[in-house]
């Protein structure tokens, strides 16, 4: 149903529809609803009365772990049409699509289902305290915390992992016992309609999940309707912080996983090749549109050269082209406009001083599709508008440093604080430097991983708030003081 709003578990016609590109080719192959405002608020109308009279949230945790689990299986025996449609919408070479963008997100359902949501403790009893109460009498109290679930959580997700990300936020939500509505990016509308689709068959209650499509109009009703309580978006930090604001005007809580220029530290130590290959899959990887990307390579300048001499060739044997093929390793950008402002931050970076090492020009041989080549700049200061701004494309920077403390204070002078890597063969200096260093995520001589039990997120600019394991399940919940006399 994809050209369908799902609401209160219906397929409801849509009054307005949008193209769906293929950013392989650059041509439409779909078109997606485009909810209004009215249409939005309609949504949250169903998700509001699902949660004020319907049985979700007062459901026992187990149930909740059930449905979940119920989605994990639906999702687990469709997961193929969903790669497909991974590969055709947002352009990811079918292994990631199917590895990364699918299967963590299937076994994050089970995860919550079996492990995290059962271990869980929603009541908390408190020692009894003794204090004067406001008619001065002295007195014994015990009490519980309660923990609750926040209400209707609109749920807002990027196109760089429209699945992964969404149910990672629908499952801590549904977990806590909210109930949501769900708006994908514009960009990537179809993945997440099939979700949708994959939610009904889960048969889940009326209205605890609703899935609407479209873009600004839409996004602004969910973030400023009074029936929604929390907001949790993944995007940019222009838009996150539109939302915050506009959230603030109701007192919605927020949760915000933004954007990142994160540092990767590769000391005169390193094992020098490993380190390349990690420099080449952070530069890479989702053509560049990822948060989490180590996309500021700081290297000591005894081995400066020798590093950005293994990672070049590496760079050059990257295989881009359709992402149906089996072969390719890097496909399209999203769409001609993220294409457009990559292009332009590579000229603005030529002309601040930065010596271009490899890339930089669209790929030869494929004239349709929004492809750019893997990009290199050596000889960038850390001041550059380069080194500063979040390309969210295949290009990394390369920055030379002397010593431990420039490497760390080079590291955290930026706005963002997402995620770091570190690559020395000591590791006590290892873990010295990832406790100095300002970021929500370290990896030292690995790449990035999402563990489903550890906490996802950023310091600064990267964000507010936790997403994954029971970190994000906690972002979801409200804490309530409930007491009485001892004896009474």
């Amino acid at each position: 149903m994809a050209d369908h709003l799902f609401i209160a578990n219906r397929w409801v016609p849509a009054q307005k529809l949008l193209p769906v590109e293929n950013p392989a080719t650059g041509e439409s192959f779909a078109f997606a609803p485009e909810a209004s405002r009215t249409e939005a608020a309609n949504a949250v109308a169903a998700a509001r009365h699902a949660f004020d009279e319907g049985p979700w949230p007062r459901t026992a945790p187990r149930v909740r772990g059930a449905a979940l689990r119920r989605l994990g299986e639906v999702m687990d025996r469709r997961r193929d049409e969903l790669v497909d449609l991974v590969v055709r919408e947002s352009g990811f070479p079918r292994p990631l699509a199917e590895q990364v963008h699918v299967r963590t997100a299937i076994d994050f359902l089970y995860d919550v289902a079996d492990r995290l949501l059962p271990a869980m403790t929603f009541t908390t009893p408190l020692n009894p305290h003794a204090a004067y109460s406001i008619t001065g009498q002295l007195q014994t109290t015990q009490g519980v915390v309660a923990r609750e679930p926040a209400g209707v959580a609109a749920l807002l997700t990027p196109f760089n992992a429209a699945v992964p990300l969404t149910v990672h936020k629908l499952a801590s939500a549904l977990a806590a016992g909210c109930t949501a509505v769900v708006k994908p990016s514009p960009y990537t509308p179809l993945q997440v309609l099939l979700l949708a689709e994959y939610l009904q068959e889960a048969d889940l209650p009326p209205g605890v999940v609703n899935v609407i499509t479209g873009d600004l109009e839409a996004g602004v009703e969910l973030t400023t309707n009074p029936g929604v309580d929390i907001v949790s978006f993944t995007g940019s930090n222009a838009v996150g912080r539109q939302i915050a604001a506009q959230a603030a005007a109701t007192f919605k809580k927020v949760v915000l996983e933004l954007g990142g220029k994160s540092a990767n530290i590769v000391f005169a130590d390193a094992d020098l090749d490993r380190a390349a290959l990690e420099v080449a899959g952070n530069t890479v990887t989702n053509a560049g549109q990822g948060c989490l990307l180590l996309t500021r390579t700081l290297v000591d300048e005894r081995v400066h050269d020798e590093l950005v001499a293994k990672v070049t060739p590496l760079l050059e044997a990257v295989t881009i082209g359709d992402p149906a093929d089996p072969a390719t390793a890097m496909g399209p950008l999203i769409s001609a406009r993220e294409r457009d402002r990559v292009e332009a931050m590579i000229r603005q970076g030529q002309a601040e001083g930065a010596t271009l090492a490899h890339g930089g020009s669209r790929p030869r041989g494929l004239a349709q599709g929004f492809y750019l080549e893997p990009t290199l700049f050596t000889g960038v200061d850390n001041a550059m508008t380069v080194a500063q701004r979040e390309f969210f494309g295949p290009v990394n920077t390369v920055i030379p440093f002397a010593g431990e403390d420039a490497a760390v204070r080079i590291a955290n002078d930026t706005d963002y604080g997402l995620n770091a890597g570190i690559f020395t063969r000591d590791f006590a200096r290892a873990h010295a430097v990832a406790r100095r260093l300002r970021t929500g995520m370290v990896n030292i001589n690995a790449s990035w991983g999402v563990n489903p039990d550890a906490p996802f997120g950023g310091y600064k600019h990267s964000g507010i708030g936790r997403e994954g394991g029971a970190y994000g399940i906690e972002e979801f919940l409200e804490h309530k003081y409930i007491s009485w006399p001892v004896g009474a």
